[in-house]
């Protein structure tokens, strides 16, 4: 309204079409992540529940990062997405790991009980036992990852700007990944883990 007549904004360069490609790359790459944790998971395991454990990591990682980024005022642009996608690939890695541990227990548990059944206070020992024997190497090694892009904050000026928002919600994601993977997937290996798998 205050443009003297016969003035007008033309938009020449619109970014709008660009993030929107860039959020539909980060959804078809979660479900990209989503159908091989569950293929992995059938082919080797030959159990979809154990899938679940694995995929239910993925969203509430990024969920955390998310609500990082919006607490501490980080736009979700084309790099913070970018660091998102980066972070997708290795937080899975965790759960699945602990899963096939957890497997593993329960099939030692069987050979040194034959004819029983695993259930009850038992079945959550051997669970926990399992998620303790491997939580404490998993979340080491994904706090390393989370830090290896500590460097990136120490960047000024244009490539600060650049490259912040990327390093920032990586290691959001990495961190949420990693506090995952030692709370929440343990809890949810004992609901749905309960059978020895077929060999």
């Amino acid at each position: 309204p205050g443009l003297p007549p016969g003035v007008e904004i033309v938009p020449t360069y619109d970014r709008s079409e660009l993030i929107q490609r860039s959020v539909s790359n980060l959804t078809g790459k979660l479900i990209e992540e989503f159908v091989v944790v569950a293929l992995v998971c059938l082919v080797f395991l030959f159990h979809l529940r154990s899938a679940f454990v694995a995929i239910v990591s993925l969203p509430l990682g990024v969920l955390m990062a998310f609500i990082v980024m919006y607490y501490q005022g980080v736009n979700a642009n084309i790099m913070s997405l970018g660091g998102i996608a980066i972070a997708i690939g290795a937080m899975v890695d965790a759960a699945v790991v602990m899963i096939e541990n957890a497997h593993k227990h329960i099939e030692a548990w069987h050979h040194a009980h034959p004819g029983r059944k695993l259930e009850g206070a038992e079945q959550w020992r051997v669970i926990s036992d399992a998620a303790a024997q491997v939580g404490p190497a998993l979340f080491s090694s994904l706090l390393i990852i989370t830090l290896s892009f500590v460097p990136v904050f120490t960047l000024e000026a244009q490539e600060g700007r650049l490259f912040s928002p990327l390093a920032y919600t990586k290691t959001y994601a990495m961190a949420g990944g990693a506090g995952l993977a030692v709370t929440l997937v343990p809890v949810v290996m004992g609901y749905l883990i309960r059978r020895l798998v077929p060999e």
